[in-house]
């Protein structure tokens, strides 16, 4: 599958493009769009991918993606499987910049929210009280007409400026530019760990599926991602890690095997390089927080 241009078209009654949506689980294509995004999602787990960034997501994530930043979510296996229940449910909406107009970013008061925009490139996680007042105001737009919807989206980005409560989910580092004539070997490799992470995977297996020769496919991921291919992998089996050990009442160890590594060591040292915290560091400090969120 193709990762998708998706261009987005507002109606004639809105200049730009809100959606509620309920669903069994994330389909996906990795996309990129001119438009810049604020997805919130309310229910559902997995694993997201913004731009070089990999996290493991659940309810409550809330984040904003600039214009042409690739980026996909990926349900957990267990609800991709579960095709009984609406397991997934999620409100984004899709704006350009030029909605408002140049003499609009160019008042005094907006430069902020400009700022905002331009720094989106990055991939921004919303946090904290920030992430809750924004969350009652996606479900307030998505059923919101006519002026009313201008007024919200202009206080959302206001409450994300001034809040200053949200992470960078990419260093400063420009972009690689994501095309649909060569992004197909992306795609299969993002799909392939994603739903392999579990078992033992080498160069020599990602090359094959992206067709190319262990060398090339060195310098091209590193080049469409800023990042080894080795750290990526890392970085998708520590996000499943994460939620593990929140989720799973499973030892260090379990998780380590469960995750695709074969010593607990190197595991510990992976997971410490990638979240700062140990495991069991990590489910001391957000085991009770996400429970309780």
């Amino acid at each position: 599958m193709l990762p998708q241009f998706q261009k987005i078209d507002a109606n004639a009654d809105h200049s730009f493009y809100v959606e509620h949506m309920k669903f069994h689980h994330f389909p996906n294509p990795l996309l990129f769009h001119p438009d810049i995004e604020i997805m919130l999602v309310i229910k559902g787990t997995g694993t997201r991918f913004v731009g070089e960034s990999v996290e493991h997501f659940s309810s409550g994530d809330l984040v904003m993606i600039g214009e042409n930043v690739p980026h996909v979510w990926y349900s957990d296996e267990k609800v991709s499987k579960d095709d009984g229940d609406l397991n997934t449910e999620i409100i984004f909406v899709l704006f350009k910049k030029e909605i408002f107009g140049d003499q609009f970013w160019g008042l005094p008061e907006s430069k902020s929210i400009l700022k905002l925009i331009n720094r989106s490139q990055r991939g921004i996680k919303v946090l904290g009280e920030s992430r809750e007042k924004i969350a009652m105001l996606m479900k307030a737009i998505s059923k919101s007409q006519g002026l009313k919807r201008i007024t919200l989206l202009l206080s959302i980005l206001e409450i994300i400026t001034l809040g200053k409560d949200y992470q960078f989910l990419n260093s400063p580092i420009v972009q690689q530019t994501i095309n649909e004539r060569d992004s197909n070997r992306l795609n299969k490799v993002y799909k392939y760990v994603n739903n392999n992470y579990y078992n033992d995977i080498t160069l020599e297996n990602v090359s094959e599926i992206a067709s190319l020769s262990t060398q090339a496919f060195c310098r091209y991921f590193k080049k469409r991602t800023n990042k080894t291919f080795i750290r990526f992998l890392n970085e998708i089996r520590i996000a499943h890690a994460r939620r593990k050990l929140i989720e799973d009442d499973l030892s260090v160890a379990s998780i380590c095997y469960t995750c695709g590594y074969s010593n607990v060591s190197y595991f510990i040292k992976q997971f410490k390089n990638i979240s700062g915290f140990t495991p069991l560091n990590y489910k001391k400090k957000y085991g009770e927080y996400i429970y309780l969120n």
